[in-house]
Order: C-alpha cells, then sequence, then structure tokens
C-alpha cells in the first residue's frame, strides 16, 4: 500500500508539473484590462469595502435621525410603605430626548459623506495594486519562457555538436577527450534546460493562482507616458487628498460637539401625600446643557488636529516617494534602451565570430575547447539581447506603474 500510495503521488506531482510547463493558451480579445478586471473580481478586499459602505450607510441614517442620540424613557416611583406607610405615593413618566446643536447634523452628514468617498477611493489604489503584481508576473512568465526557449535552443546546437564530434572521434579526427568535452557539454545544458523549464512552470502557477485565469493575454505590451509628472488624479494622491479633507472636516464637526448634545426631558408627575388625598398631576419640562469645559474638550480637537497633520504629512512625502520612483523608473528604462542598442551589436559581432569558429573547426584550424568558449560567449551575449528586449517592456510598464495609470 505504501508503494502503490508513493508510485500515485509521484504520477501526480509528474502530471501537476506537466501542466505547468505546458505553455498557458493566448487569446487576442484577452487585455491586460481585462485581466485587471478579472483579478480585481476575485480579490477578498472587496467585502472589506461593500461592508465599510454599509457602516457608512448606517452612519448617514443616524445622522439624519430627528435626535443625535438615542432617547430615553424612563419611570420613576415613590412611596412610603417601608417608612410611615401614611399612603404617600409619587409616579414620574417621561421621555429624555438629546438635542442637535446648531449646524451640528449638517456637520455630521458632511464628515459621513466624505468617508464614503475615501472608501470609494479605495476601489482604484486597490485596482493599480492588482496591476502592478499582474504586470510583473506577467513579464516574468514573458522572461522565464524567454530563456527556456533560449535554453532548448542551446542544448539542441550543443547536441548537434556533440554528434558531429562523436562522428570525428569514430573516424579518428578527434580525441576521446574532446568527445567528452562535447558530452560534458551537452549535459550542462540539459540541466540548463530543465532549471528553465522549471522557472517557466513556477511562473505560469503563479499567474493561475494570482488570476484564477489559464489563458493569457497574447499582447500585454504597453506605451510608455509622454508626461512624467504627478497629478491629483494618482489613485494614491487622490486617496491621500480625500483623507486629508475628511480629517479638515473631522475637525471642524469635534469643533462643534466639543461640548455633549443637550437635552430635553417632557414628562408627568403623578403624586398624593396620603392614601385619603387624590392625586395631583403635572406635566414637566427640563432642559440640560453640557459646559462644554476646555479642560475636558481641547484634547478632543488637539487630537483631530494631530491627525489632520499626519495626513497632510503623509501626502506630502507620497507625492515626493512617486516623483522620486518614476524617475528612478524613467532613467532605468532609458538605460536599458541604450544597453539593448549595444546588446545587439554585441550579439551580430558574436554571431559573425562564432560562424567563423565553427567553420575553423571544421576544418581542424582551431580546438574544440576554443569553439566551445567562443559559442558560450555567444550564447551570453544573446540571451543578454533577448532579455534587454523583454526588460524594455516590463520598465515601461513600471512606468505606467508608478504614474497611477491603471490599464
Amino acid at each position: 500500500m505504501l508503494i502503490t500510495g508513493l508510485l500515485l503521488a509521484n504520477f501526480v506531482f509528474a502530471e501537476t508539473d506537466h501542466e505547468h510547463n505546458t505553455p498557458l493558451p493566448t487569446s487576442s480579445d484577452l487585455s491586460l484590462h481585462d485581466v485587471v478586471e478579472k483579478t480585481y473580481q476575485r480579490n477578498p478586499r472587496i467585502q472589506v469595502m461593500q461592508a465599510r459602505m454599509k457602516h457608512i450607510d448606517a452612519q448617514l441614517k443616524s445622522a439624519q435621525s430627528l435626535w443625535p442620540d438615542d432617547p430615553a424613557f424612563s419611570v420613576s416611583h415613590y412611596n412610603d410603605e417601608v417608612m410611615n406607610s401614611d399612603g404617600l405615593l409619587e409616579w414620574e413618566v417621561g421621555m429624555e430626548m438629546p438635542l442637535w446643536l446648531p449646524g451640528q447634523k449638517q456637520a455630521r452628514q458632511n464628515t459621513i459623506e466624505q468617508e464614503r468617498s475615501v472608501v470609494d477611493s479605495s476601489e482604484p489604489v486597490l485596482k493599480l495594486e492588482l496591476a502592478g503584481l499582474v504586470r510583473e508576473i506577467l513579464w516574468n512568465i514573458a522572461l522565464s519562457k524567454n530563456q527556456l526557449d533560449i535554453a532548448e535552443k542551446e542544448w539542441d546546437i550543443v547536441k548537434k555538436l556533440e554528434q558531429d564530434v562523436r562522428k570525428r572521434v569514430e573516424l579518428d579526427d578527434l580525441a576521446q577527450s574532446d568527445l567528452i568535452l562535447a558530452q560534458q557539454e551537452s549535459i550542462a545544458k540539459e540541466a540548463a534546460l530543465h532549471m528553465a523549464q522549471q522557472e517557466f512552470g513556477h511562473a505560469q502557477h503563479r499567474y493561475d493562482m494570482f488570476t484564477g485565469l489559464r489563458i493569457l493575454p497574447a499582447n500585454f505590451e504597453e506605451t510608455a507616458p509622454a508626461e512624467l509628472t504627478i497629478t491629483t488624479e494618482h489613485p494614491l494622491l487622490k486617496q491621500a487628498q480625500e483623507k486629508v479633507t475628511t480629517s479638515a472636516l473631522q475637525r471642524d464637526q469635534i469643533k462643534l460637539e466639543k461640548r455633549g448634545n443637550p437635552s430635553l426631558f417632557v414628562g408627568t408627575r403623578h403624586e398624593r401625600a396620603t392614601s385619603s388625598d387624590e392625586f395631583a398631576n403635572a406635566i414637566g419640562l427640563n432642559f440640560s446643557m453640557p459646559l462644554g469645559l476646555s479642560s475636558h474638550t481641547t484634547q478632543k480637537v488637539t487630537a483631530a488636529e494631530v491627525d489632520l497633520s499626519e495626513n497632510k504629512s503623509e501626502m506630502e512625502l507620497l507625492f515626493r516617494d512617486l516623483n522620486i520612483t518614476i524617475q528612478d523608473v524613467s532613467k532605468e528604462l532609458e538605460a536599458t534602451r541604450e544597453q539593448l542598442e549595444f546588446a545587439q551589436r554585441q550579439n551580430e559581432l558574436s554571431q559573425k565570430n562564432l560562424e567563423l569558429s565553427r567553420k575553423a573547426f571544421a576544418l581542424g584550424e582551431t580546438s574544440l575547447i576554443e569553439l566551445i568558449r567562443i559559442q558560450a560567449q555567444a550564447f551570453a551575449v544573446e540571451r543578454n539581447m533577448h532579455k534587454k528586449q523583454l526588460e524594455v517592456g516590463l520598465h515601461t510598464a513600471r512606468l505606467n506603474q508608478a504614474k497611477g495609470i491603471i490599464p
């Protein structure tokens, strides 16, 4: 049973690895925007935003009611049964109703509506965050697929070289040590191929797990923005500005509410002095107003000022950091483009040199070691060229990400 279980487990893992290493199909109908939207729709943080919206609706309903707080119903009863037993009896029934301060109701509604704007601004922020992750995952797939293609190409070339060396060894044109050297090179390239296959499989698996999709967009390249300045339309800056506005409204609301709400008591009283007396009935009103002493209210206002200052400073720091990031990514993109030009020229020369070395080896004018050295150099140059081509697209995507552009 143990052996059977191990065999089944190996079979399952082998099937899983094969599924991940098999390239995912691509679709021209699937865009980068579609991938981001589908990833957003399955994100669990949407439920948090929906819950916050329900909470805001409940707060707004409370702010639109007749009273700022819950009214209280009260009943009082007094008698002298334990004391003199003369029949003294008193009942008081009434309602205590908190009252709005002047301007308080509107201020509270304004603050709550502004909190709704903060929650609304969190949607593009979340989409931008997911877009950044999707961009990185897609370009990681492209880079790993490129490495896999190059590894397959290099292994195929090295295998052909090994076959050629084997034939020449059989004809006593080359030494047995040359065949061993060619076989070592072939094994090294085969190992590199297996490593590239694993990296490609992992990259596809990350995409599958994160987006929930088993299909890739055929084209996800982006165009670099012409303008590098940051505007307030950046989702992160917009959310930061909404938080500053909310803090300002909360401070103004606290200034209005620095004293407690007044309350009005309306009730009736029914009393008699002795059991032989008739009840005396009366209607009573009671109005209370908290004093709002500064020793108790100043701390609330200063705490609101601290919160406002923190949000303002965070927005300024965010603006600075975004500008720094944009400049850094822009310079990296420009440098990668220059490096690509050099890599293309270098690859052209290395391919010519490799072709000459192959001809020289075929004619017996150079050794196998020298050919392998030149071939390895050409492989490295070609890998670097293809990598730089893809990195241009990757840095372009990162620049759009820093600019706050949601696909």
